[in-house]
């Protein structure tokens, strides 16, 4: 029974690896989004800024579905694991999964409405 917990354990720490990187992704997708203000801060001169925004847009959704199929792939690694018990599954992963895809979107919005 030991060696379960540690193979949950080992399954919720991969989902947060998951998350982790779709979180840095965001980030990263803002950056691109918006160095194109830093590198030339006026707006008339640069005509690329359409472009960055859209990779910045696309990085960060990106993000979104890493963290989706990660929380897919603990689901499925979760239910191989529990085959033989009856305990409910832990809500944390979807309620992080579906914050994280709404903050994506969110941040996705700004990043359009700021450009």
């Amino acid at each position: 029974m030991t060696w379960l917990m540690g193979d949950e354990l080992a399954n919720d720490r991969t989902y947060l690896a998951w998350l982790r990187t779709g979180i840095a992704l965001f980030g990263l997708g803002f950056v691109v989004a918006k160095v194109a203000l830093i590198v030339q801060p006026d707006p008339k001169v640069l005509s690329d800024r359409g472009l960055y925004s859209g990779v910045g847009v696309l990085i960060v959704l990106s993000g979104a579905v890493l963290i989706v199929i990660g929380y897919l792939q603990h689901v499925a690694v979760a239910k191989v694991l529990k085959r033989d018990e009856e305990a409910p599954r832990p809500r944390w992963p979807l309620t992080i999964t579906v914050v994280a895809g709404a903050g994506s979107l969110l941040l996705s919005g700004l990043i359009v409405v700021t450009t």
